[in-house]
């Protein structure tokens, strides 16, 4: 009885590292993830990139070819739209009613808690795929955390392009939004 519970817990350890995870921005600019390449939309699929299990890079995914176009990104691009360039004393100008380093300010807490959470993403995925260490309970829950980590992933950058959405309303020069 022993050796098949071992045999089940060992079975069950290691399905998570046979999964494949795929990723792409969608239209709105939202991160998306799946395990299920034929769940990524037709149109998104040559930008789809398959995270790789051993060093966390994100790779195209075998079943189509490159196209040698560039990787679909999930950091946060600023936008240049909208705003003239500005002095470099404007830092005191005031945009929508906030004051440009304060913009700045804000652009720079977002992206860093985007960046924070793309680098948990792929530690979870690492660790998913390679749990060597790691305890059995830990295991058992990383598909979830990876899944809680995507969540807050896809919030913290729907927070970052709400602001820059703001941002290009009020008129803010691209050079406040680093």
């Amino acid at each position: 009885m022993r050796v098949i519970i071992l045999f089940l817990v060992l079975l069950l350890w290691a399905v998570p590292l046979l999964a494949e995870t795929y990723s792409w921005v969608d239209g709105q600019g939202t991160v998306n993830f799946t395990d299920d390449y034929s769940q990524i939309p037709k149109r998104y699929r040559k930008k789809a990139r398959r995270l790789d299990s051993g060093d966390g890079q994100a790779t195209p995914p075998s079943r189509t070819p490159d196209t040698g176009a560039a990787p679909a990104t999930a950091s946060p691009q600023p936008s240049t739209g909208g705003g003239s360039a500005a002095p470099a004393d404007a830092g005191n100008d005031t945009y929508g009613g906030r004051k440009a380093g304060q913009w700045q300010q804000e652009f720079r807490t977002r992206e860093a808690e985007v960046k924070r959470l793309e680098r948990q993403l792929v530690d979870l995925e690492a660790l998913i795929r390679n749990p060597v260490g790691v305890s059995g309970g830990r295991v058992l829950g990383l598909p979830q955390e990876f899944k809680d980590t995507q969540r807050q992933y896809n919030e913290a950058l729907k927070r970052y392009n709400d602001l820059n959405d703001e941002a290009n309303k009020a008129g803010l020069p691209a050079e406040f939004r680093k």
